[in-house]
């Protein structure tokens, strides 16, 4: 078992997505000081106004020539529609079981926009360097027939995904298949034929899938009768100006536009889309909205929130539009899955997280005569900076990266509020370390988020007493709320009643943490446990609810408890293993597998390698791999009846339920659900099953049950408690016990799926992985 399970690809995935601290670089303050054009306007007043004069004056002209020109292309973007070409037929090329298609192209006098899909690919091939082991894909050019070739657009904006993110081209393959979006620079008006470039496919280690892709494909003028997405290009609308020193104030009615504090929230035009709407509009500002004139936003500043006129919050997501960047200016655009609402639309944005310079401090440093790499001298200086506490813990020599020449110092500070960053410069501008490519340094600490790291590089190693210039970044929250407002039309779809809170949200989980509970006297039973204990494999424990009666009863992984609590199986480096608690007799059955179910009158169980479902007696024997065809990635989820299992099966962004007659081969779908794994738990009885699923305008996935069809669905646990994809039923089928998560500590809950009673389980360790009687 040299190669990790999907389990333990997915847990690395999930890992990824969790926040870390952002840091800042000698290069900011640099972009930030620069001579801006509204600089100059603030300088030369007459130009200003006669351009706002001007501006006035066209408004209204501008405003109809949008409406004329530009039109919206869902997958596409914002398109000027003068003199448009666009694909003239999809085009697919097909090499060693692999294809690719071109599947939309549109060009206008700004760009060129591909849309391109792959189908074919596989997860073993995406792990044929190992898992992890890229580089993987590599940028893509378009050839022109004089052979001149055009490299992507770098200040294009968002490229690689569909804009916005709205599936109007699906791959069914699922990952590593995928659709892509690319943006190159406008061809000429009289070239119609063109060639995509693909030296190595996205997803890809080098070697792993056909390389050197050369699709040809035609353009067409579009065709007169060619419909767009509506645009309402909202009237643009200037604040006023403060008294020096003062306040903008907030307009007594909502408009489009609104300033507070220096900062202005705008939306700029609504675009109606066959799912909904896309909100678009930007947050602009000036240098004199931070303390001191200089600072900028952290990189996810502000969450902006939708409104109906009855204050009821609809849902809402971000997508991504093209939108070079521009300085002191940050575009947003959201979009809705419907389009019935009830009055005027409300969007809020209730504070935006931003960084300031404080003033520089200076400090001095004497390394020694003859300093050494790997000293580190402890400091523990503070620095009181802006009525913040910043200590100087240790100054470190650290031996320069390969290809470099050089030692780095590491400046390690703690701070008394998480987030705060700095630049340090020796005030004798040595020279750097010089390396053949490019290096960074510094960061937050992985465990404290108050402590971070600022390295310094130098060519030749420092000696004696040097003279530094400290400027800290400070995290600064700037109190809303801005709000802007439109009207949205008429629609005749009815208006959607809210959909019930979920049992268990994050406050209340909270609470539940900090409180001591008597468990119910209906919850019984035996539960298993995975537990951390420092080695390859966990240790797998068995124990009450309540954590009574532990022991500790083998090491490996996907621990499964027989329905009577007799026999344990589980996973290890040998493979599958089938332990009898009452004797000790330790079967092993000499193939891998994870996620273990046992069937209801427990003579058998059901695993998957990935890529195959299998069924094994208990005893070892009548191993088979279970014919319900091919697919990238399966996940065993029960047992209906001896004869009907139910599983899921990987179709592109999501996982379809299905359930499989072993004895006639029918196949029933059920409904699909959104989660990395596609894990789900059937009841004891048969009538429920639990399932993490991913809510429109929801980051994180939340905790649901429902019937086997879909219907009766109820939200158990709320997408902002952190949770495993895994929950697990006990053997009365009326409590669930969920695994939530607090950074790498696993916390179970206990939840009445019906009634909503919780309880957070303090006495249980590691991971639940099931309960039996």
């Amino acid at each position: 078992m040299n190669r990790r399970s999907y389990r333990e690809v997915l847990d690395s995935v999930a890992a990824d997505a969790l926040s870390r601290e952002t840091h800042l670089w000698s290069g900011i303050v640099t972009r930030l000081e620069r001579k801006t054009w509204m600089t100059t306007l603030r300088t030369r007043p007459v130009l200003a106004f006669l351009l706002i004069l001007f501006a006035l004056t066209l408004l209204s002209g501008v405003a109809y020539a949008i409406g004329r020109l530009t039109g919206f292309i869902p997958g596409i973007g914002f398109v000027e529609t003068s003199a448009l070409r666009i694909l003239a037929e999809p085009v697919a090329v097909t090499r060693e079981g692999v294809t690719v298609s071109i599947e939309q192209v549109v060009v206008d006098s700004g760009r060129t926009v591909i849309v391109y899909k792959t189908e074919g690919l596989t997860i073993q091939a995406a792990n044929a360097s190992g898992e992890g082991g890229g580089p993987f894909g590599s940028p893509h050019f378009l050839r022109l027939p004089n052979g001149t070739l055009l490299s992507e657009k770098a200040e294009a904006g968002y490229g690689g995904t569909p804009e916005p993110l709205i599936p109007q081209v699906q791959t069914q393959g699922g990952w590593p298949n995928y659709v892509w979006r690319l943006v190159f620079p406008s061809v000429p008006q009289d070239v119609n034929e063109l060639t995509l470039v693909i030296p190595v496919l996205q997803n890809m280690p080098a070697g792993a899938a056909p390389e050197n892709w050369e699709i040809t494909f035609r353009l067409k003028p579009a065709p007169p009768e060619m419909t767009f997405a509506p645009i309402t290009v909202l009237p643009t609308v200037f604040p006023s100006t403060p008294e020096s020193g003062g306040e903008t104030p907030q307009p007594t009615s909502l408009s489009n536009v609104a300033t507070l504090h220096g900062f202005t929230f705008r939306l700029n035009n609504v675009v109606e889309i066959a799912e909904g709407f896309v909100l678009t509009g930007d947050l602009s500002w000036s240098a004199s909205a931070f303390p001191g004139g200089k600072g900028m936003l952290v990189s996810d500043p502000f969450r902006v929130t939708l409104s109906d006129e009855n204050g009821e919050q609809i849902p809402i997501e971000m997508v991504r539009l093209d939108a070079p960047y521009e300085e002191y200016k940050l575009p947003w655009s959201y979009r809705t899955n419907r389009k019935a609402f009830s009055g005027p639309l409300t969007l809020s944005l209730a504070s935006i997280e931003t960084f300031f310079a404080a003033s520089p401090v200076a400090f001095e440093m004497d390394f020694g005569p003859a300093p050494q790499v790997g000293q580190t001298a402890e400091i523990h200086y503070d620095f009181s900076v802006e009525g913040r506490v910043i200590r100087l813990l240790s100054v470190s020599l650290k031996p320069a990266p390969e290809g470099c020449r050089g030692v780095m110092v590491d400046f390690n500070f703690y701070a008394d509020v998480p987030g705060v960053s700095a630049q340090v410069n020796d005030a004798a501008s040595p020279e750097p370390m010089h390396c053949e490519g490019a290096v960074g340094g510094g960061g937050g600490g992985l465990v404290d988020p108050k402590q971070f790291t600022i390295t310094t590089t130098y060519r030749d190693m420092p000696s004696g007493v040097h003279h530094f210039v400290i400027e800290f970044w400070l995290p600064h929250r700037v109190e809303g709320p801005w709000q802007v407002q439109w009207n949205p039309p008429l629609s005749t779809e009815p208006t959607p009643t809210p959909e019930p809170a979920a049992c268990l949200a994050f406050d209340e989980w909270n609470r539940l943490r900090e409180q001591s509970h008597t468990l119910p006297s209906e919850v019984s039973g035996t539960v298993v446990t995975t537990v951390n204990e420092g080695g390859p494999l966990p240790a797998i424990y068995l124990s009450r609810p309540d954590g009574a009666h532990v022991q500790r009863v083998a090491i490996g992984g996907w621990a499964s408890l027989s329905n009577n609590g007799t026999r344990l199986a589980y996973s290890d480096q040998s493979g599958l293993h089938v332990l009898d608690l009452s004797n000790g007799k330790n079967l092993s059955f000499g193939v891998d597998g994870y996620r273990i179910l046992w069937s209801l009158d427990d003579t058998r169980f059901l695993f998957t390698d990935t890529f195959n479902v299998y069924i094994a007696r208990a005893d070892g024997s009548g191993l088979q791999r279970v014919d319900i065809g091919s697919g990238q990635v399966f996940a065993p989820v029960g047992w209906l009846d001896e004869q009907t299992i139910v599983y899921s099966v990987l179709s592109g962004e999501k996982f379809d339920l299905k359930t499989y007659n072993l004895q006639s081969g029918e196949v029933k779908g059920l409904f699909p659900i959104h989660n990395k794994a596609g894990y789900a738990a059937i009841s004891p009885d048969g009538q429920w099953i639990v399932f993490a699923d991913r809510q429109f305008g929801e980051t994180n996935w939340g905790i649901f049950i429902s019937r086997l069809d879909g219907s009766e669905r109820k939200w158990i646990i709320a997408p902002d408690v952190p949770t495993a994809f895994m929950a697990v039923w006990g053997p009365d089928g009326q409590w669930l016990i969920v695994n939530t998560l607090e950074k790498d500590q696993n916390i179970p809950v206990l939840v009445n799926p019906f009634t909503c009673q919780a309880f957070v389980l303090n006495g249980l360790q590691g991971t639940v992985e099931g309960w039996s009687q």
